[in-house]
């Protein structure tokens, strides 16, 4: 099992087929998932879903990771980089999603400090990017608290986002 990143109270690991039914707390869950642009995810897409992680863990080195509290070994979430063609710009941008329980406890934050210094130092990168729906303020403000500064605002997968980006 490889961990990624360490924070104060979180681990934060690659994806393996062991994690597809913590995943589900996450992918499963309408609520969790209101945001997304894929939508919520079937057990058939959970094990694709663990298949990706893997594919782009292989191919850029980054993709989406496991987050568990250090201390009580407890599943959080997912967090991690994804890159996708927005407009006409190819951007690396920051993913997370919480367990319904495990939400409002400030591992957002802590998560995305720890995925954006293993950005700049691990994979050398000068920039970051964050693409939000509007109606989304859970996670703008997760993005304010972790020093994105708002671009402009797209469509992407159909979706109308805010872009942030945040230099490292």
């Amino acid at each position: 099992m490889l961990i990624i990143i360490e924070t104060e109270r979180l681990c934060v690991r690659q994806v393996t087929n062991e994690d597809v039914d913590n995943l589900s707390k996450v992918l499963a869950d309408p609520v969790v998932m209101q945001y997304s642009t894929v939508g919520v995810h079937t057990e058939q897409q959970i094990y694709d879903y663990i298949a990706n992680c893997k594919n782009q863990y292989d191919l850029n080195g980054y993709g989406h990771w496991a987050i568990f509290n250090s201390i009580t070994d407890e599943f959080v979430g997912v967090c991690g980089l994804n890159k996708h063609k927005v407009d006409t710009d190819d951007v690396i941008h920051i993913n997370y999603r919480l367990a319904r329980d495990q939400q409002g406890k400030g591992y957002a934050v802590e998560s995305t400090f720890g995925v954006l210094d293993f950005a700049k130092n691990a994979l050398n990168l000068k920039v970051v990017h964050a693409l939000i729906e509007p109606t989304n303020i859970s996670s703008v403000k997760v993005i304010n608290r972790t020093g994105f500064q708002f671009i402009k605002s797209s469509v992407f997968r159909g979706f109308e986002v805010d872009i942030y980006q945040v230099s490292l």
